[in-house]
């Protein structure tokens, strides 16, 4: 009688907390790849000199386009979700943003602060800005995908994220002469 008790509260226990629905948790796992892979690109620009040349910039032009092929999946993994979704879920996604975002801002200072050495290189300059402004535009999709999804009491911070990473992308656009 006893283990049955216990198996009714264990399982009263692991009902009453809510889950993370597979939706969110797919999200959350593009997520994570597609910092990983960004991690990856901010190296590749951190150790790019003109001496690399063309054959540098077209390495680091292949990272991104892995970037950019995972952004795409994570878009759609994220944005899958078109309900409002619960606290829990919602400080889930976003405390591994609140990680993120760094890590954007990093990358984009390291494309920022590596100008001249990509200047320096026939043709390098006009990759980075089409890999900037094509991360740029993805990254608002997922931005409005998750607002969208975002809980009224998580909204503030969730937007703070995105000011964030927006003000970054327009120093790199001014930067680099990109325009909308």
């Amino acid at each position: 009688k006893l283990l049955t008790s216990i198996d009714y509260i264990v399982n009263a226990a692991s009902q009453s907390k809510r889950a993370i629905s597979d939706n969110v948790q797919s999200c959350i796992n593009n997520l994570t790849t597609s910092n990983a892979k960004l991690l990856e690109l901010t190296s590749a620009v951190n150790s790019f000199t003109s001496a690399s040349g063309y054959a540098g910039a077209t390495a680091i032009h292949n990272t991104e386009q892995a970037l950019e092929a995972l952004l795409k999946t994570t878009n759609t993994a994220c944005c899958a979700t078109t309900t409002t979704v619960s606290n829990e879920e919602a400080s889930a996604v976003f405390s591994l943003v609140a990680d993120i975002v760094p890590d954007i801002t990093g990358s984009l200072d390291a494309i920022i602060a590596k100008k001249p050495d990509f200047a320096a290189v026939a043709f390098a300059t006009a990759i980075v800005k089409t890999d900037v402004k094509a991360l740029s535009v993805l990254l608002k999709t997922l931005d409005g995908c998750l607002i969208a999804v975002t809980p009224e009491a998580l909204l503030a911070s969730a937007q703070a994220y995105i000011d964030t990473i927006d003000a970054k992308f327009v120093q790199a656009f001014t930067t680099y002469g990109i325009t909308a």
